[in-house]
């Protein structure tokens, strides 16, 4: 293969091989893959679609939290239940990591941001709300601000919050501005340069919003929002708010756990929230406010070591868990009318399958590497070298963070097969966080485990 035909070949396959982005709007069913096998109830997205359909027969909405590691594919799963939803819901799908900043975001900033998020997408879908709907919602908050946080003057914009938040509805969003919205408003929205929408408001006033009266001012604004355009469009209003699984423990517990404001919008909501959250105590109290709270663990590409077997032993290969992730490769490649076997040796495939630890993300970064390498090398075909030249390249990635305390507190937590807890916990966070301990599920039970890639690590 000459470096031409290199080029011709491999570009577009290694284009196709990025993490999600918007390039897939629209195309789910060419790429999604059903990790559950087709068995409904270990399905975290069913168990939610389920859960919101049967909501639909209530007056009171269905309000849920959807964790898993990063790069799990929370929002690819997201964003299948929105396309599935679409025919039973007003779908809106709002990217709280693109729009706020997850370090300092609280209720203020997620209130304002899924209030325009709806007023945005009624407008894309050109349902023509009522300029009044949205500027009530700015001036609670307005006056809000000014009272409590001494700011005079403070005042929000309506045209330039819709710029900010449609910026986000355009790149994220499958369903509720994609399909059937206004192409010029589209393009137009496209436009703008996303900026963070930040009110800045001090925690210490979320007690404060707390307040009867200023909950009812507040809340009630976003509320006739939702109620408008379902009394419009003769459907109920499903919010996914994506990205939330970005701020830290302490974060989400103020978010999720320490008060019930984010269960307060009248519609169905759908929230992404982290990982280290979801495996502490402190989730009991997010459990008493939210309907649900699902898990979309790793695909388990190995079987559950025996507690009689060293923690340093190789794990044995699940072909079931292995063969999801084949089919990541196979349906990206079906795009381009190739087979697997027209692009990677099936050894090749296995290998990167196994070290990617059943992280979606970790997937289609190796097999991008290992594509990126035949490209470069001018091959037709990834062989058993170039995937191991993509499996080598993550390790090395893994090893430059790999600190005395990340070693000691992942050999512990192997050998005890449990979580710390007490002073690893906030180590265990950040392992749990950045995939160096990765948790997995299936019918017998669920438990801990180090990245694949990481074990010879720890070995050395």
């Amino acid at each position: 293969m000459t470096k031409d035909e290199a080029q011709q070949f491999w570009a577009p396959i290694i284009n196709d091989f990025q993490p999600l982005d918007s390039a897939w709007l629209g195309e789910m069913d060419k790429f999604y893959v059903d990790r559950a096998a087709g068995d409904p109830t270990n399905s975290a997205l069913q168990l939610l679609k389920e859960g919101l359909l049967s909501s639909l027969n209530r007056p009171k909405p269905y309000r849920a939290l959807l964790t898993g590691h990063r790069g799990s594919g929370k929002s690819s799963e997201l964003m299948r239940l929105a396309e599935e939803l679409a025919e039973d819901f007003f779908v809106v799908r709002f990217d709280a990591e693109l729009i706020l900043s997850p370090e300092t975001t609280n209720h203020f900033d997620i209130i304002l941001g899924m209030g325009i998020a709806v007023f945005a997408t009624a407008q894309l879908k050109d349902l023509s709300p009522k300029r009044k709907l949205a500027d009530d919602l700015l001036n609670s908050l307005s006056k809000f601000i000014r009272k409590y946080e001494d700011r005079k003057g403070f005042k929000l914009d309506l045209a330039s919050l819709v710029k900010q938040v449609a910026v986000g509805l355009v790149n994220v969003s499958a369903v509720g501005v994609v399909t059937g919205g206004n192409p010029a408003a589209l393009v137009a929205a496209t436009a703008f340069q996303a900026t963070k929408l930040e009110l800045n408001v001090g925690d210490e006033h979320i007690r404060t919003l707390e307040l009867p009266p200023n909950r009812i001012e507040v809340i009630s604004a976003l509320n006739k929002i939702i109620e408008w355009v379902q009394d419009e469009c003769g459907k109920r209003v499903l919010m996914i708010v994506d990205g939330l699984d970005k701020v830290a423990t302490p974060r989400a517990r103020l978010l999720f756990a320490d008060s019930s404001l984010l269960r307060d919008p009248l519609c169905a909501l759908v929230y992404a929230a982290p990982i280290v959250f979801y495996h502490r105590a402190v989730a009991w109290q997010a459990e008493q406010i939210f309907d649900s709270y699902e898990m979309l663990p790793n695909v388990p590409v190995h079987r559950r070591s025996p507690r009689d077997k060293n923690w340093m032993d190789s794990r044995e290969l699940s072909e079931s868990g292995a063969e999801v992730m084949r089919e990541v490769v196979r349906r990206r490649l079906a795009k381009h009318d190739l087979t697997v076997d027209d692009v990677i040796a099936p050894q090749a495939l296995t290998l990167l399958a196994q070290m990617s630890g059943g992280v979606m993300r970790a997937m289609i970064l190796l097999f991008n590497n290992a594509a990126t390498f035949a490209k470069m090398e001018n091959k037709e075909r990834i062989d058993g070298d170039l995937a191991l030249k993509s499996v080598m390249r993550q390790r090395k990635r893994l090893q430059t963070r790999l600190n005395l305390k990340y070693r000691e507190t992942l050999e512990r937590a192997l050998k005890e097969r449990s979580l710390l807890g007490g002073e690893s916990e906030s180590v265990e966070d950040e392992l749990l966080t950045n995939d160096y301990l990765l948790s997995y599920e299936d019918g017998d039970g669920a438990w801990f485990d180090v990245h694949p890639n990481a074990l010879p690590l720890l070995r050395g």
